[in-house]
């Protein structure tokens, strides 16, 4: 038998399979039920969902370091609808980037608009934006509309939840337009890395040693089985720094590591 290893790679965040694959010799049960057990392995790493693409995205972008930024209009300000809430939004994004062009800054961000309300409810911006280490005054002094609050992203909880969080009102009350996408990115962002490749039979996959798992899952049947992990790698740059905790032992490993049984 062979097995099918994927993995997608986005900064510290890997999500992998690794699973029994149909061959040419096998029977029409056994390929039948090989079959079944791919669909289902490859089903964890193929991001058809929003927040599955944005956790991605989030991953290969921003670190703990980076802000999540909440942008609120007072009563004075606040726009007549979404269309002028996005141009206010964008004002702000040109005007953030020009002030950091002239530091020698660069500028990297998601954002989404929400309303929360199929009737109209209060217009506000959510921001993931890569932080400089002096940034809330300059926001604030930036978005003359109303208020601004920054948050770091805390990295050991992953980035499931913040993307979950940030393309809630899709699922919620639907998509303002049909088909517009949720959230709107910096350009140059980078993109998550997929790989893929045969391995022996005896071959699975671990997460490597002070690596944080975030989800496990595993089938097997008479004719093979699968196992998914996401985790997230350890962080060198933060652990040099002395801002991790020193309680876990840190080691060196490549993303994707291969264990034979």
């Amino acid at each position: 038998m062979a097995k099918r290893l994927k993995t997608i790679i986005a900064g510290l965040l890997v999500a992998g399979v690794c699973y029994t694959a149909p061959t040419v010799r096998d029977g029409p049960q056994e390929r039948t039920s090989k079959a079944q057990m791919s669909s289902a392995a490859q089903e964890r790493v193929n991001l058809r969902r929003a927040w599955q693409k944005l956790e991605m995205i989030l991953a290969a972008n921003f670190g703990r370091r980076d802000l999540h930024v909440i942008a609120t209009y007072d009563e004075a300000h606040l726009p007549p609808n979404r269309a002028e809430a996005v141009k206010r939004m964008r004002k702000f994004i040109k005007q953030l980037r020009a002030h950091r062009r002239a530091r020698g800054q660069p500028t990297r961000y998601v954002y989404v608009t929400e309303q929360l309300s199929s009737e109209g409810g209060r217009l506000h911006h959510h921001m993931v934006l890569n932080g400089t280490g002096d940034d809330l005054e300059v926001l604030r002094s930036l978005w003359v509309w109303g208020q601004i609050e920054v948050e770091r992203l805390d990295l050991w909880q992953g980035y499931e939840a913040l993307a979950k969080y940030l393309t809630k009102e899709p699922r919620e009350v639907g998509r303002p337009e049909p088909g517009a996408r949720s959230w709107s990115a910096s350009l140059g962002l980078n993109k998550p890395r997929t790989e893929s490749e045969s391995v022996p039979d005896t071959v699975t996959i671990a997460a490597p040693p002070g690596a944080i798992i975030l989800d496990r899952r595993e089938e097997h049947n008479e004719w093979g089985d699968y196992l998914y992990l996401k985790y997230l790698m350890p962080d060198k740059k933060e652990e040099r720094k002395g801002a991790r905790p020193p309680r876990k032992k840190r080691t060196t490993e490549q993303p994707s590591r291969l264990v034979r049984t």
